[in-house]
């Protein structure tokens, strides 16, 4: 459901610059959009795309805005509809900031790693990180499939080896102060992403099939 939504770039220290989505969307919706602005667009050039984002507010995005009688402003192609607001100056945050209730999402660009990490605004007045999602999905980890049968839970899968369900999560409060530290492992290949509120993401991809041993690697020189 539409919903007035944050969008910007991650800074250090849990700091970000952002700009208002009058007419947002959730997670679901929003995140596929912003995948295909970045590619059809943007030509995978995140640093374009944000400078674009940052340059207005918004009423919403989409990829292929037609002109509207009512609208004020034309739209801005492969881009959205920018809100009538005048010259707004661009939002400066911290995710440890008190919130006033006016957004219930907070989409911010990590421009280095091309991630998108969706925070959502809690009962307690707080940002709570929601989700995070690589730009290319083919870059993604763990991925979210549907049930096998009508009904049933989705499953969580590793993109390395196929797992399904042999996930392990560990979440903690941060050492930085805000948001939590996060340890996703899969036990069958091995393959991890450990992220951190103030240093972003660390993925290692470990090798699959795994590497098997040739005969006299694993027992040394025979006599």
């Amino acid at each position: 459901m539409s919903a007035p939504a944050l969008i910007g770039v991650a800074a250090f220290r849990g700091r970000y610059t952002a700009r208002r989505i009058q007419f947002g969307e959730d997670p679901q919706v929003l995140v596929p959009l912003l995948r295909r602005i970045w590619v059809d667009t943007f030509g995978r050039d995140t640093d374009a795309m944000a400078a674009a984002l940052l340059a207005r507010d918004w009423w919403s995005l989409a990829v292929n805005p037609k002109p509207r009688r009512w609208d004020r402003q034309p739209p801005v192609p492969g881009l959205g509809y920018p809100a009538a607001t005048g010259n707004v100056p661009v939002r400066q945050g911290s995710l440890r900031e008190d919130l006033d209730g006016s957004c219930e999402w907070l989409y911010l660009l990590h421009l280095d790693q091309r991630r998108l990490v969706v925070y959502e605004a809690t009962v307690h007045g707080r940002w709570l990180r929601h989700s995070a999602h690589h730009l290319d999905p083919v870059d993604d980890l763990f991925v979210t499939a549907p049930a096998l049968d009508d009904g049933g839970p989705e499953m969580t899968v590793c993109t390395v080896c196929g797992a399904v369900d042999e996930i392990d999560h560990v979440e903690v409060p941060s050492m930085a102060g805000y948001g939590h530290d996060t340890s996703t492992s899969c036990t069958r290949c091995g393959s991890s992403l450990a992220t951190n509120p103030m240093f972003g993401d660390h993925l290692v991809r470990k090798p699959w099939p795994p590497h098997t041993p040739t005969t006299g690697d694993a027992t040394g020189p025979t006599r």
